[in-house]
C-alpha cells in the first residue's frame, strides 16, 4: 500500500480498550488510557461521596471508581484477577476497577454504531454512547464523564 493512503486508512481507525465487568464487554478510547494495573485492593475510606476509594500511586492519591458498582453488578467469587485503568478524564486522572482487561482494539470509525434509543428520550443506559460489533461480540462504548458524573 502506498504510504499516503495507509495514512488515510488509519485516520479512518479508533483503538479501543476492551474490558470485562461482568459478564458484559465495554470499551473506552485508548487514547484515554494512561495506564493498566494489577494491584492489590486500594485503600478505601468513608464518606466519599462519588467514588469508591483511593489510590496511591506513586505518590499521587487519585480517586477509584468501581464499574461493578456503576452498573449494579454483583461482585466476583475472585476479585485478584481484577485490572484498574487509570484514564483521564477531563483534566483529571481517575482509576477505573474492572473486572478483566482483554485486549487492544482496531477499529473502523464506521463499524462504531449509536445506541438505539428504548423511547423517545432516553438511551438503554446513559454511560453507553455507541456499540462496536466484533464477530459474535457486541462491545458497548462508555462514556467516561458521564460515569463520573453520575
Amino acid at each position: 500500500m502506498r504510504p499516503e493512503l495507509q495514512g488515510a486508512e488509519e485516520a479512518l481507525q479508533v483503538q479501543l480498550c476492551g474490558f470485562m465487568v461482568g459478564p458484559e464487554e465495554y470499551a473506552i478510547d485508548i487514547h484515554r488510557v494512561l495506564e493498566i494495573l494489577h494491584l492489590p485492593a486500594p485503600a478505601q475510606f468513608s464518606r466519599a461521596p462519588g467514588f469508591d476509594g483511593v489510590l496511591n500511586l506513586r505518590g499521587e492519591i487519585l480517586p477509584l471508581v468501581d464499574l461493578r458498582r456503576v452498573f449494579g453488578t454483583a461482585t466476583p467469587p475472585d476479585a485478584r484477577r481484577q485490572g484498574l485503568l487509570v484514564c483521564m478524564v477531563g483534566r483529571r486522572k481517575i482509576v477505573f476497577r474492572v473486572d478483566k482487561v482483554t485486549q487492544v482494539i482496531r477499529a473502523r470509525r464506521d463499524e462504531l454504531k449509536p445506541v438505539p434509543p428504548l423511547s423517545a428520550g432516553g438511551t438503554p443506559h446513559p454511560h453507553v454512547i455507541g456499540v462496536c460489533p466484533r464477530g459474535s461480540r457486541l462491545l458497548m462504548l462508555l462514556d467516561l464523564r458521564a460515569v463520573v458524573s453520575a
